[in-house]
Formats: structure tokens, C-alpha cells, sequence
């Protein structure tokens, strides 16, 4: 994987694309994460709150963890 996030924006980007791009082969779980994570960031986006972005890796790991989409990621 050569594309870094740099950014909070970034990464609201790309998981903004997986949703659209992926939206048939997503568990409904896989779904609820991304999402979530996209309302995490948002507010810490607002707020930049370090405890939030924490969140948002704490959330995105489970997803990693649990989905059969990322295993080739690893």
C-alpha cells in the first residue's frame, strides 16, 4: 500500500470511498465501524481532540481484526 494518510481528512476521504466503493460486499458490522469511524473523526476534526483520534485508530483496528476485507492488507 503505497497512499499515506496525512490528514484526519484523509482518512475521512478514504473511508468515505470504501463505503461507496464496497458498499454490496460489506458486512453490516464492517458498515457500523466505518461509519462510526466517520463520525469520530468528524468530531475530532472540530474539536482536535487527541483522545478522539485515538478513538478513531481504536475502532479502524477492530475492523482490520474482524473483517475479511483487510486480511490482505497485513
Amino acid at each position: 500500500m503505497t497512499n499515506k494518510v496525512k490528514s484526519l481528512g484523509d482518512l475521512e476521504t478514504g473511508i468515505k470511498h470504501l463505503l461507496l466503493e464496497n458498499r454490496c460486499s460489506f458486512s453490516d458490522e464492517e458498515k457500523v465501524l466505518l461509519n462510526e469511524c466517520l463520525m469520530v473523526i468528524q468530531k475530532a476534526k472540530s474539536n482536535q481532540n487527541v483522545g478522539l483520534v485515538v478513538k478513531v485508530f481504536e475502532i479502524l483496528s477492530r475492523l482490520f481484526f474482524t473483517s475479511d476485507h483487510f486480511k490482505d492488507i497485513f
